[in-house]
């Protein structure tokens, strides 16, 4: 009887842990021979910089991407964004910088339009384009269908800006000193309403629901925002390598975390976070993206990779 009650219990945490989680990780593809520190996709696009330049390939075909697209930079690219697929933002701290394309002998005829933006970190939601700027705060922005670019607002604050999220009416971002939440339910008059000082060496976050999570050295910070006027510290995971970067799909986090690759986190509950895989690539993970069942890695000096998450 002994015998049998351990095989249905061994047999029910082996049940369990499957229904968890049952997905596979399968490398799809690795693109040497380029540097890739920073990488968004972007309707079967794919677009990788480093400090100079910005390549853009087509993942029409995910186990062979082509390349589509180069740009090259006479100053430092902090940032980039992108809107309706061909309209490219670059951040750099340089008024006078040019985006300079490339020729890449791409047949596609696929057009893109570069401009350049004063700034150190971009992000964009919908038609607004959000500009951080370490010495004066946010530009916001109306850019339109891409083709127009009218200041709507410039929240003067001198944050030192690491990251932020903008998801209407709130930004949250983080400073030299902090976690900062931002009124923009009026974009003319944005206002801070919440402070908190007591986040250490944070680089990065991003918001799932009503939590947001910030990586800070070697850990993951959950903050409850049902209030932004008061965030609340709710839970802590601390990880073995330092967090580069963060991204949230379907209550999944995926944290670039350099030599240690990519983990991923079960956040459903932000109460109970739970350790579900692993990305083990023998590179550095610097950054990535994700779309559809594919995860995007940036290699630095190593290139870039596809993987497969189903």
């Amino acid at each position: 009887m002994r015998h049998i009650l351990i095989c249905l219990l061994m047999l029910n945490l082996s049940c369990s842990a499957f229904s968890a989680e049952n997905r596979f990780l399968y490398p799809l593809t690795h693109v040497k021979n380029v540097q890739a520190f920073s990488i968004i996709q972007d309707n079967n696009l794919v677009y990788i910089r480093n400090q100079n330049k910005i390549l853009v390939f087509s993942i029409f075909n995910a186990w062979q991407p082509r390349i589509e697209a180069g740009f090259f930079s006479p100053f430092t690219i902090e940032d980039m964004e992108i809107h309706t697929g061909n309209y490219l933002y670059v951040a750099s701290r340089e008024p006078t910088n040019q985006i300079i394309p490339i020729d890449t002998l791409a047949t596609s005829g696929k057009i893109f339009f570069p401009a350049t933006v004063i700034g150190d970190k971009l992000t964009r939601e919908g038609a607004t384009l959000y500009v951080a700027d370490r010495f004066k705060g946010i530009d916001i922005v109306n850019i339109g269908s891409g083709s127009m670019r009218d200041i709507i607002a410039t929240f003067s604050e001198k944050w030192g800006i690491r990251d932020f999220v903008a998801t209407y009416p709130y930004i949250f971002a983080l400073n030299d000193f902090g976690l900062v939440a931002v009124d923009i339910s009026d974009q003319i008059n944005p206002r801070s309403i919440a402070t908190n000082y007591q986040i250490a060496d944070a680089t990065c976050l991003v918001k799932n629901g009503n939590t947001l999570w910030v990586g800070a050295g070697k850990n993951l910070l959950a903050f409850n925002i049902n209030n932004p006027e008061n965030p609340s510290l709710i839970n802590q995971f601390r990880l073995a390598n330092e967090i580069a970067d963060l991204q949230v799909k379907d209550n999944l986090l995926y944290l670039a975390v350099g030599r240690g690759g990519v983990k991923i986190l079960d956040i459903a509950n932000p109460f109970k976070i739970k350790d579900v895989n692993t990305i083990s690539t023998n590179y550095t993970v610097y950054d990535l993206d994700l779309a559809n069942d594919y995860i995007f890695l940036a290699l630095g000096k190593d290139g870039w990779m596809i993987y497969e998450y189903r």
